[in-house]
């Protein structure tokens, strides 16, 4: 038994180490498209600023793509940011006593508020001490151990759904840069 739960251990090591090794290859095209972004917006502005070829430029097509560069920076700047608030905040949390229920609808209106309100306060402080002080009531207890449960629920799904906005930002991307070409008379 103790030979099964050994390669179980191991296996579950590789598992979490190749996503890692993706996640970690996600995060640097994010990061230097956010650069290539900001370069491309700094050089293409100077480099127009020269007389002779703001006359071949449709001025209209190169501010959409100035704008769509823009979300982009902006965009990829919160992705790097909220993925390593997440994941610091899911690690907090997880260390936290927790109780789970078998489905989400068995939540209290008031446990479900109250596990948005700590998740939110979470991404914005992710080693809160919410629910870290000893209490002796036990009903106050299990509402502390359930909540915690569900804001460990709610920031492990907001976590898995920052692939859907590197798929919007590589898009946004994408359209930026045929803005920028089609922004060129001759290209028209």
């Amino acid at each position: 038994m103790n030979e099964v739960f050994e390669r179980l251990q191991k296996k579950h090591k590789e598992f979490d180490k190749s996503i890692k090794a993706a996640r970690q290859i996600s995060r640097n095209t994010i990061y230097r498209i956010v650069l290539l972004s900001a370069g491309i917006v700094g050089f293409s502005v100077s480099l127009f600023s020269i007389p002779l070829l703001q006359q071949s430029l449709n001025l209209s097509t190169i501010r959409y793509s100035w704008y769509f560069f823009i979300t982009v920076i902006i965009l990829g700047t919160f992705l790097l940011l909220a993925e390593g608030r997440i994941r610091l905040a899911l690690t907090w949390k997880s260390e936290q006593v927790s109780q789970w229920v078998d489905s989400l609808k068995d939540y209290s209106t008031k446990e479900q508020r109250s596990a948005w309100l700590i998740m939110f306060w979470t991404l914005i402080h992710p080693s809160n001490l919410t629910f870290n002080k000893v209490i002796e009531n036990n009903v106050e207890k299990d509402f502390q151990q359930r909540v915690n449960g569900l804001v460990v629920h709610r920031l492990a799904r907001v976590g898995l759904g920052l692939p859907v906005i590197e798929n919007v930002l590589f898009i946004v991307f994408v359209l930026a840069l045929i803005f920028l070409v089609k922004s060129f008379v001759v290209f028209s």
